[in-house]
């Protein structure tokens, strides 16, 4: 899902599922890694692998692939180390000798990304002049989701005090929220619904401003350059931060936060994430408006 955001967009001239039947073989301990497979990877000049690997086993089949260059690179920091997982990953080229002076994320839109973003624009509200706000009430944790009542009030007041449009961002695991939001009798928003990524970041980037929490949509819309305001609870935005000129991360820090996701799962209060008042993100949205 997450490659067509890079392939023909900058990054990268052609992408691969990871999870072909194929690479499965480098999984399993002992393998016998298949012809094509082997003579693929013997091809490639440099291996950059981010691969959750503690037993060594796919690290240990990847090497046999005879590729020139291959980098193993965990891709979770230690926990005493406090980096942000920008500066983490972009550490593992280090060995390589290449150096990198921008840390901010980008996303970058191809024509036809554009003109998706102008069309769905186009096709709900045609003509309108008015503030358009992109709000993700989801997160892939329901315990990293500021209140479902505090949304639907931000929605309240941007349509009655600002004359804005509310654009609300869906996901397979946010059809609950979405549900909630609209049984509460506050339904006046566009839902952008199960779009494809490439189609979703352009018509968040057609948007004045982003409200989130910590969630991939929230790092989309920073890495987009849009005004993007990021709601931060139990994680830690020095460590998970959405990064960018335009982002402003709301956080209040409780006596338990940043905590474990273990310790997340059975939490009953998020006093992190209520410690956020509807007022501040009024005031940001203000200054951005």
């Amino acid at each position: 899902m997450h490659l067509e955001l890079i392939k023909g967009r900058y990054y990268a001239d052609v992408a691969s599922r990871f999870d072909q039947p194929d690479i499965a073989h480098l999984f399993v301990k002992d393998a016998e890694i298949p012809g094509p497979l082997r003579e693929r990877l013997g091809h490639m000049d440099l291996i950059l692998s981010y691969v959750s690997d503690s037993d060594r086993i796919f690290s240990h089949n990847l090497n046999t692939s005879k590729a020139r260059c291959i980098v193993h690179y965990d891709p979770f920091p230690a926990d005493d180390e406090g980096a942000h997982m920008v500066d983490h990953f972009l550490q593992s080229l280090d060995s390589l000798g290449i150096a990198s002076n921008d840390n901010i994320p980008k996303i970058f839109l191809n024509e036809e990304d554009i003109r998706c973003g102008g069309d769905f624009v186009k096709d709900r509200i045609a003509g309108s002049k008015r503030m358009l706000v992109a709000i993700h009430p989801g997160s892939g944790s329901r315990q990293k989701c500021w209140s479902v009542e505090r949304f639907a009030a931000l929605i309240n007041w941007l349509n009655l005090e600002l004359q804005a449009r509310v654009v609300m961002v869906s996901g397979p695991a946010d059809q609950g929220i979405l549900e909630r939001l609209k049984s509460g009798g506050n339904d006046d928003f566009i839902i952008a619904d199960h779009l494809p990524l490439s189609k979703l970041a352009a018509v968040i980037k057609r948007c004045n401003l982003f409200i989130g929490n910590d969630s991939g949509v929230t790092h989309l819309a920073a890495a987009l350059g849009i005004h993007t305001i990021a709601l931060f609870g139990p994680t830690d935005p020095k460590v998970w931060g959405p990064r960018g000129e335009s982002v402003k991360i709301l956080y209040q820090k409780a006596h338990c936060s940043p905590c474990r996701a273990e310790v997340r799962r059975d939490c009953l209060t998020q006093r992190c994430l209520e410690n956020i008042p509807i007022e501040d993100v009024m005031r940001e949205v203000r200054l951005k408006n």
